[in-house]
């Protein structure tokens, strides 16, 4: 009996700590708690704003994988060499401003072939990007780009054609001929050491011991005739003074 009243008696303190006066009350607190199980309200912390001192941020790192290596640009004048093959015929030829020592290309960079047995064909490639060989009537042309750091050559051999008109150099009765030259057929002041200009009169297969005297058209013929050599010494070239105007 005594453990009973005593119960009691710690049940009533508890609710007069709690507040409330009866069970009623106790219930109506109860409900109005949440429940043990309950977690509380998850914390979301603001929005950070990282500044480029963040040591969280990688520094460069996206321009580096946005641009990523450099290529360089192209070299429009070293494609347009390397377009070039073997067999191909150009329209292109020494104008004789380099004197006898260097040759000046009439162009800067090579432009597209033309038909090999056509008159604007002024040489032919026989080789490209190797050892040109030498020879009256041969030269190469090469190009260095500082863009590539490569370098591209062309073997050529001239194209001689009737009635064109290349440069000479005479001293005396000597005249030496401007194989891989051609110039207009006309009177007019020509690039130094040249001094004439001279008139091709025929290209012929030459026969064994061939000079000079082969280039006569006609019997009886008086005409003085300068004559080279070339394709290796399969071909004689003829030419005079040009006299016209």
């Amino acid at each position: 009996m005594w453990a009973l009243i005593g119960g009691i008696a710690s049940v009533l303190s508890i609710l007069a700590w709690l507040g409330v006066s009866n069970a009623a009350e106790l219930k109506d607190l109860l409900a109005g708690s949440p429940p043990p199980s309950s977690s509380p309200t998850p914390y979301t912390p603001s929005p950070t704003v990282r500044t480029p001192d963040d040591p969280g941020t990688s520094k460069g790192s996206t321009a580096e994988s946005a641009t990523g290596p450099s290529t360089p640009s192209p070299d429009p004048t070293e494609e347009a060499f390397e377009a070039i093959s073997a067999g191909d015929c150009l329209a292109v030829y020494d104008t004789g401003r380099g004197g006898t020592a260097g040759i000046d290309w009439s162009v800067d960079v090579p432009p597209d072939p033309v038909s090999c047995a056509g008159e604007q064909a002024q040489v032919q490639v026989t080789a490209t990007d190797t050892d040109c060989p030498t020879g009256y009537g041969k030269s190469y042309w090469s190009y260095h780009s500082s863009t590539t750091g490569d370098t591209t050559k062309l073997c050529l051999s001239r194209i001689y054609h009737t009635n064109y008109c290349l440069l000479g150099q005479q001293s005396g009765d000597s005249i030496s001929l401007g194989l891989m030259t051609a110039v207009a057929c006309r009177r007019e002041p020509v690039p130094v050491p040249y001094n004439q200009i001279m008139h091709i009169t025929g290209v012929y297969r030459a026969p064994a011991g061939a000079d000079a005297n082969n280039c006569r058209r006609v019997t009886g013929d008086q005409t003085r005739y300068w004559a080279a050599l070339v394709d290796d010494g399969a071909t004689l070239l003829c030419t005079t003074i040009y006299q016209g105007g």
